[in-house]
């Protein structure tokens, strides 16, 4: 069995699956080539790791793009919740639905790659794969011009005759403080995962033999286990003393071994309070982190995640932590399972990382001229790869593959031909298909609304909710840390829109009987993610706490600022003084706090009100050419207190003639996967709304869209001549305004 493709991406984990899916919708005719019956890679049933990314450690970082479509659609409809361990098929369906849909996509599911068949004219160019189908006992030869390795080891480029590195770089080849002083063949390991189920009777449960005993917690020494519903992402094993890729099968075999041991210790050693609960999964794939790196033009390094590089051919972007687990791992006993966990303050700083871009010069081999890669395998050091690794950070690379794998076919280029040449036109198609790239605007000459006037029926002002004494749960580290107390610096990023900010006042709750000050900063922020205020102190005073109570506290500023600009504001005290914190923020907002001289993100926003008053949700931000908090709010939101319906209107210079409007909505891109409950529609997203034009001066109505749920809805029609436009929204999911991102208008 022969075929012929554009495209042939090879591993159906998100960032194979969002690559094809991207290249198929924009006109190539792809193949995707996965291994296992189910896509999803380690977010799968098969394996249950959630989904993580820049989100958990930076507000309104969310991926957007594929990956948020296929998010919210699991959300809507799956009753799993997400968590290590938890998951459902469906997932897989969602997925598997995704690439089905698409008619220029052909899904091989169940079918490995099993060799590389190089071209007879150029023998640097891959020609085919050879495919091998599960049960059918077919051989499939895939013929085609492009290739995408999203298969994690590197499989393809590995044969194909790539580049490759594999293990720890040594920390003078490129300056990385995260590296050993010499380089080894050390990788992160492998993990496997289980759940267990409530039955409401006790239940025994004896382990085989072969099970190694853990029979106090000095056996598991640093590796937190409270939560003994499901877990753990420390039961993991690797190099030492296993290569993750040869000893595949012995990495599997010691990790069931390991699972069950725990799950022994779990039931049988120690009050775990496991007494009615069973094992109903237990994972046999196990998820790996780390093997072969596709080496590229650039390989991205420490320095380039922790400082938050801007490449100038920048297409993708992460924000995970530098997150690289102890070599070893649960072998490893006397040591914890990453440096930072369960909460170490000086290791954390270290490995922070901000919002960082990824150059697409990582994302192509250097050897084989036809070659992308897309997932874990592109070209990084071991260090970067503690971060670009994360699921979410996979997907975003992997549209990017898809969109570049279009760009080549369109202008008959192989992938390192778009640099930097049509490095602009790739960055605009990924922001039209909804994703994102730091300080990367909609610059689109055939978006026709950038040259409209945008007006709305209202808008809201800043208001953040007076909030309480919170704690949260960073569950990378499975601690609860408290987000008030005033021993520890806090800080509140947020939008200004005035010339001058007069005062601004803290909401403070004292536990002491005596009065006390607070030391308090003002910084400008150059964006939602400049945690440290890069122009510096503005100012800095002390104010009065009275004794015993809550009370807004003044803080006298009578300062000139920059309008529609972004600050900072930090308090500290003492203990006993607490600064009180709402876990839902404004958009535009960021909660945070100080670990080791080192400021840390936080969900929600501390409770403050500024004078004069703030209105940074205006229509106008539909057109910003950013569909996120950035440099702005970038959102238009409606006054809460006057109700539905709510309207935005465009009126074009000239009468223009369109048949394609792009609507992007808000889904609130500061909550994380793991904190998104199932069966869940997000209270801020419009479900009901209507597209209208005007003829004559009577709006006449296009299509009206009832129960949406998705944040990005794109509308076909037949053209339309009209000067004006309008979007009229009747009800959203819960939230009492109505709120637009970004209008798109195209005739296409």
């Amino acid at each position: 069995m022969n075929e012929q493709y554009d495209l042939i991406v090879v591993g159906g984990g998100l960032a194979g699956t969002c690559a094809a899916v991207a290249a198929a919708r924009l006109g190539c005719r792809v193949a995707l080539v996965q291994n296992r019956p189910v896509l999803g890679g380690n977010s799968s049933s098969e394996i249950r790791v959630p989904v993580g990314g820049a989100c958990d450690f930076n507000p309104w970082a969310r991926e957007t793009g594929l990956l948020e479509e296929f998010f919210l659609e699991d959300r809507f409809q799956d009753p799993a919740r997400i968590w290590t361990g938890h998951g459902s098929s469906t997932w897989d369906y969602i997925l598997y639905k995704a690439a089905a849909n698409e008619k220029n996509l052909d899904l091989y599911i169940d079918t490995p790659a099993q060799k590389v068949l190089m071209s007879e004219t150029n023998p640097k160019f891959i020609d085919s794969i050879v495919s091998y189908e599960n049960g059918s006992e077919k051989e499939i030869v895939l013929q085609g011009r492009l290739f995408i390795d999203a298969t994690g080891d590197g499989v393809i480029a590995y044969q194909a005759g790539a580049e490759f590195r594999m293990g720890r770089e040594a920390r003078s080849e490129f300056e990385e403080s995260l590296a050993p002083e010499k380089a080894d063949s050390y990788t992160q390991g492998s993990s496997l995962l289980f759940h267990a189920k409530d039955v409401g009777f006790p239940v025994p449960f004896t382990p085989p033999e072969w099970v190694p005993q853990l029979t106090s917690d000095e056996d598991l020494a640093f590796r937190t286990h409270h939560d003994v519903e499901a877990g753990y992402w420390w039961i993991e094993i690797g190099n030492p003393p296993y290569n993750t890729i040869t000893d595949h099968a012995n990495i599997r075999k010691e990790l069931i071994k390991m699972v069950l041991a725990v799950w022994n210790h779990i039931k049988n050693h120690g009050d775990h309070q496991a007494d009615h609960l069973v094992l109903d999964w237990i994972g046999m794939v196990p998820g790996k982190r780390e093997s072969r790196r596709i080496m590229g033009d650039y390989i991205m390094k420490e320095k380039d995640v922790t400082y938050g590089s801007l490449f100038d051919d920048r297409v993708a972007y992460g924000g995970w932590f530098v997150d690289i687990h102890t070599p070893g791992g649960i072998l490893t006993k006397d040591l914890p399972p990453e440096p930072s966990f369960p909460g170490k303050s000086e290791e954390i700083g270290k490995r922070q990382a901000t919002v960082y871009s990824i150059p697409f010069r990582s994302l192509y081999s250097k050897d084989i001229p036809n070659l992308m890669m897309a997932g874990r395998d592109i070209s990084v050091t071991h260090v970067a790869l503690g971060t670009t690794r994360l699921m979410g950070t996979c997907s975003t690379i992997g549209q990017a593959t898809g969109a570049a794998a279009y760009l080549c076919t369109k202008y008959s280029l192989q992938p390192r031909d778009l640099y930097p040449e049509k490095i602009h036109e790739l960055q605009q198609l990924l922001l039209k298909q909804d994703g994102f790239i730091p300080q990367i605007k909609n610059s689109d000459p055939k978006d026709l609304a950038r040259d409209a006037r945008i007006t709305a029926s209202s808008s809201a002002k800043l208001q953040i909710a007076q909030g309480d004494l919170a704690t949260e749960y960073d569950h990378p580290r499975q601690r609860t840390i408290s987000m008030t107390g005033l021993e520890t610096e806090r800080a509140l990023i947020f939008p200004i829109t005035s010339d001058h900010i007069d005062s601004i006042d803290l909401y403070i709750e004292s536990h002491l009987h005596e009065s006390a000050e607070i030391e308090v900063t003002l910084k400008k922020a150059m964006h939602i993610w400049d945690y440290d205020g890069s122009e510096g102190i503005l100012t800095k005073q002390k104010v009065a706490v009275p004794p015993s109570g809550v009370s807004w506290v003044k803080v006298p500023f009578n300062l000139s600022v920059d309008p529609k600009s972004f600050y900072i504001i930090t308090a500290r005290s003492q203990t006993g003084i607490f600064w009180r914190y709402h876990k839902k923020p404004p958009v535009g907002t960021a909660a945070l706090s100080k670990e080791k001289n080192k400021w840390t993100s936080t969900k929600g926003a501390y409770t403050i009100r500024i004078y004069p008053e703030v209105f940074p949700y205006e229509a106008e931000n539909i057109l910003s050419g950013v569909s996120r908090p950035e440099n702005w709010t970038n959102i238009w939101i409606s006054d809460p207190s006057q109700g539905m319906p709510q309207t935005v209107t465009l009126e074009f210079p000239v009468e223009t003639t369109f048949n394609t409007v792009y609507l992007t909505f808000d889904t609130n891109l500061t909550q994380t996967h793991m904190s998104t409950p199932p069966l869940y529609c997000f209270p801020e997203c419009v479900k009901d709304y209507s597209i209208s034009y005007d003829t004559q001066g009577t709006w006449k109505e296009i299509l009206h869209c009832h129960d949406n749920y998705q944040r990005r809805r794109i509308h076909r029609f037949s053209p339309i001549t009209t000067q004006k436009l309008q979007i009229e929204i009747y009800a959203t999911h819960g939230d009492p305004s109505a709120r637009i991102y970004e209008i798109r208008v195209y005739n296409e």
